[in-house]
């Protein structure tokens, strides 16, 4: 069934971010079909895939629900509904830095950004004929149509939030981003939240955006940093009242606007009416998107702009000195000990040079030789499920420790090859008898064929089963033997995508003085935003309108003209299509380019 590949790709995914999960508990609920979990805790190194110095303080998910109708996959949605996710991170200090868990934190993330990698590799469509190509790309399409049918996303207030007090000294600032909610159900042709049924050729989805807003106070009073939240409620925790501070601190609209936060973008808010053809009508967009937003507004002070510019300077620090701490002297400061900063200068520059001339020695060429040879021993008995000793595996966990990002990749890559040559030679001597044949791209992990990645023992299973997969072809309706008839070049008039957008205001200030007497420097304004892309096989189609403009100065105190610039008509940009994959080389030129742009512009520009 898909409950044991579902609970496997749920327990690898949370096990990333999350501290205090059961997998038990995730496994027995999904099999039920009816998933809860409640206050979940976020781990310190959930932002390392950022990589930048900073740690998560406090992380919190305050319910996670997930309900799968496995009785009824085609009949009734797939809901998810997540609530309560509040993230607090702040830099590294000098006073926290632990070399062996910064190697531990190395280490993790470069074994993610292997595994990434793979996938994304193995997702490609490279090695594959033409005729596998095809069955993938109809698949694929199948699926994400039935997930988009029957899935239905609830998430409310998220507050993830960033502090600093080093960056800038005496001017400490926060910086973070708030969503009061965001939806997205399926609908009726009138955008009425109902199922989707089987016979239906449209698909219609209806996403909601409540006020999405991103801050950057300055001069703020900070909720981390070891300082304790005193609660005036006796019976809540300082950490349920700093979950309570983070709640109440989330824009909503207009209503929230007074809330002391100095807004990057102001709170927005709007809808996404998304329409999937299935009929196959090459006349008829394959996907049709309507943006509708009614108001953004995005704010720069002098004092964001300060900060900053000292926190970049920060990070950059940071990361510039990182591979130096492990020679740093611990516990004194230079007038303390002289003599062993002095050691800590040498060891820095002299380390690199050393490490240099090693790496041309015939000692690190034989060194490299046998690492090669023993991890393509290793990774190949593990691709072939093969018991490994204990030494083996201890062996094999050295040297990924040991080798770099782009060694284990390649040498894996060298490692299937040499797979790939020695199962062709014993299909030679015994064919196996098979039912599907093997597959070379992502499409394998459908039709069962060996994984490029072996589980580990104490992970859960996510290879699926000749009944998953027949479960999973009746889910979306996919025939494996018609697939191919079905996959047909479409013609080059024919419309892949549709994106409106519509906005009924927006504007642009640059602030001077947030914490004293404010002054807008520089506003700019417009109305009736307009805007279709259109995206053909080879081409796209860019109209843009705009309804009016006008900018302010406020550098000039006691001006009667604050207003410089006014568009009194409607403007439009049309951009024709471009056929860029049909242009030769000495044809990509920005005169050919702006040559296929054709500007019609109706606009006059006053100026008191």
């Amino acid at each position: 069934m898909l409950e044991g590949l579902v609970a496997g790709l749920l327990n690898r995914f949370l096990g990333m971010y999350v501290k205090n999960f059961d997998p038990g508990q995730l496994r027995v609920g999904i099999w039920s079909g009816n998933v809860q979990l409640n206050d979940l805790e976020l781990r310190r190194e959930a932002l390392d895939q950022l990589k930048l110095p900073i740690n998560v303080v406090e992380g919190h998910l305050g319910h996670l629900t997930l309900s799968i109708p496995w009785s009824n996959l085609r009949g009734a949605p797939v809901k998810v509904f997540i609530e309560d996710v509040f993230l607090l991170a702040s830099p590294k200090e000098e006073a926290e830095y632990d070399e062996q868990d910064e190697e531990r934190r190395r280490q993790r993330l470069k074994m993610e950004k292997l595994d990434s990698a793979e996938l994304l590799k193995a997702r490609s469509r490279e090695g594959l004929s033409q005729e596998e190509q095809k069955r993938s790309q109809s698949f694929t399409e199948s699926l994400v149509t039935k997930i988009v049918d029957n899935l239905q996303v609830t998430v409310k207030n998220i507050h993830v939030r960033y502090e600093d007090s080093i960056s800038a000294p005496n001017h400490p600032f926060a910086l973070g981003l708030t969503l009061e909610e965001f939806s997205a159900v399926s609908t009726d042709g009138d955008w009425r939240p109902t199922f989707i049924q089987d016979s239906t050729t449209i698909t219609h989805k209806l996403a909601t955006l409540g006020a999405l807003a991103i801050y950057w106070n300055t001069d703020s009073e900070l909720l981390g940093y070891g300082r304790e939240v005193k609660s005036p409620d006796i019976e809540m925790t300082p950490h349920q009242e700093m979950m309570k501070r983070f709640k109440e601190m989330i824009g909503q609209g207009e209503s929230k606007m007074t809330s002391g936060h100095q807004y990057i973008l102001k709170p927005v808010s709007g809808q996404a009416k998304l329409q999937m053809d299935k009929s196959g009508d090459i006349h008829v967009p394959k996907l049709n998107t309507t943006l509708l937003f009614d108001e953004i507004g995005l704010v720069l002070d002098d004092d964001q702009y300060r900060d900053a510019l000292m926190m970049v300077d920060l990070f950059h620090y940071f990361i510039r000195h990182q591979e130096y701490k492990k020679y740093q002297p611990k516990g004194v400061s230079p007038k303390e000990d002289p003599r062993a900063w002095l050691k800590f200068a040498g060891n820095a520059v002299l380390g690199k040079i050393h490490e240099r001339n090693r790496k041309w020695s015939w000692d690190y060429f034989r060194e490299r030789r046998d690492d090669r040879l023993r991890y393509i021993e290793l990774f190949k008995k593990k691709q072939q499920a093969q018991q490994l000793t204990p030494k083996e595996s201890e062996d094999l966990t050295k040297l990924e420790w040991k080798l770099s990002y782009e060694d284990l990749r390649f040498w894996r890559s060298l490692a299937r090859n040499q797979l790939k040559k020695e199962n062709a030679e014993a299909l030679k001597n015994q064919p196996p008898k098979v039912e599907h044949p093997q597959q070379q791209g992502w499409m394998s992990w459908v039709w069962g064929s060996k994984p490029q990645e072996p589980v580990a023992k104490e992970s859960e299973n996510i290879q699926m089963t000749e009944e998953q997969r027949k479960e999973l072809y009746e889910a979306i309706d996919w025939d494996e033997k018609t697939a191919l008839a079905e996959a047909v070049d479409v013609p080059r008039d024919t419309v892949k995508l549709q994106l409106n957008a519509s906005l009924r205001t927006g504007s642009f200030t640059l602030r001077q003085s947030p914490h004293g007497s404010a002054m807008d420097l520089l506003s700019l304004h417009f109305d009736v935003f307009k805007a279709k892309v259109l995206n053909r096989p080879d081409s796209f189609l860019f109209d843009i309108g705009l309804g009016g403009l006008r900018v302010n100065d406020g550098t000039t105190v006691g001006s009667l003209f604050t207003e410089i610039v006014r568009v009194t008509t409607p403007q439009k940009w049309t951009v024709n299509p471009l056929p860029w994959k049909n242009l030769s080389r000495p044809e990509r030129t920005l005169s050919s380019i702006l040559s296929s742009i054709r500007t019609r512009s109706m606009a006059r520009v006053t100026s008191p």
